[in-house]
């Protein structure tokens, strides 16, 4: 499987996708552009630490972006050389991964969105499925205990050298600008693979509820169950509750409401048989709160010995 993901077809893929994507520079001060001026001998290098075991990520970088809403949020963002690392994985695993997954959930799949959730919902409803266990979860991404994430990894990624690849990502350092941590629980928001590693792992609500026949629609770590009558609602979010208590998550709000009485999730509003949409307006470039002061590379790679 490396010899796969260290080709230079999909190396260059995977810049591609990383190009497309923008994104600002890691702690390392280089930039998309400045990595494309020698790609060809940057993807070689990447290539070879790859295929011989030689690579090992850069700590993120911990900035502070707006919200929208006047809270920030914090991103982990990898190098440029990191982040096409873990898209050339990516572009490898994705398929393997998707095999796993329920069609009950729609966030970070390609070919899936937002619409086709609220279409879901729709169609859910027009079944009779007109009460519903509104949730999410509590600082999912904080939260992921990475013993039980690791598990679910090696279940379905027999090659060992691959698995240790994305458990480097998973536990990585990050540099918010006074100290170096490295994370013990939780997934980095701002890296290329967690968007799947966060479906990996409540691949096994999603699994239960269905397979109990509850009616769920997830996009991340926000989800609905429909179901026909309140007292069915109740008995599902006793089950979330059970299995989320499994996964050692908690929910951060949860609500049993009727589409009589209307709600929202996902930015719409559903009231009877309305999915009220609000009017689409222009998209806001994510302002940047807080912006560390550089990393010393230089005393970094000198102290840790990964003298790349």
């Amino acid at each position: 499987m490396l010899k796969l993901i260290s080709s230079k077809p999909n190396l260059s893929t995977a810049f591609q996708r990383v190009k497309k994507n923008h994104g600002c520079t890691g702690i390392d001060g280089v930039t998309i552009e400045k990595f494309e001026h020698n790609l060809g001998k940057n993807l070689s290098r990447l290539k070879d630490e790859l295929l011989y075991g030689n690579y090992r990520p850069l700590p993120l970088l911990k900035i502070l972006v707006d919200k929208g809403n006047g809270e920030a949020r914090a991103l982990s963002i990898p190098t440029v050389r990191d982040r096409v690392a873990q898209s050339a994985v990516l572009e490898v695993i994705e398929p393997i991964f998707e095999a796993e997954f329920e069609n009950c959930s729609f966030a970070y799949r390609k070919g899936r969105s937002v619409k086709q959730a609220v279409y879901q919902i729709r169609a859910y409803y027009e079944e009779g499925y007109r009460w519903v266990v509104d949730a999410d979860i509590d600082a999912f991404f904080d939260s992921v205990d990475h013993n039980i994430l690791f598990s679910k990894i090696e279940r379905i990624i027999n090659d060992r050298d691959v698995a240790r690849l994305i458990k480097s990502w998973i536990k990585s350092e990050v540099w918010d600008g006074k100290f170096i941590k490295k994370l013990e629980t939780g997934i980095p928001q701002g890296s290329v693979i967690s968007p799947i590693l966060a479906n990996l792992f409540l691949d096994e609500l999603d699994e239960e509820l269905t397979g109990q026949g509850y009616k769920l629609v997830r996009y991340a770590d926000d989800f609905i169950v429909q179901c026909k009558d309140k007292k069915k609602a109740e008995k599902a979010l006793k089950l979330t509750d059970e299995i989320l208590d499994r996964l050692s998550l908690e929910l951060d709000e949860s609500d049993i409401v009727s589409f009589d009485d209307g709600f929202k999730f996902l930015g719409v509003t559903f009231l009877n048989s309305m999915a009220v949409v609000p009017f689409d307006r222009p998209k806001k470039e994510k302002k940047i709160l807080y912006y560390p002061p550089p990393l010393n590379l230089a005393a970094y790679l000198l102290k840790t010995d990964k003298g790349w």
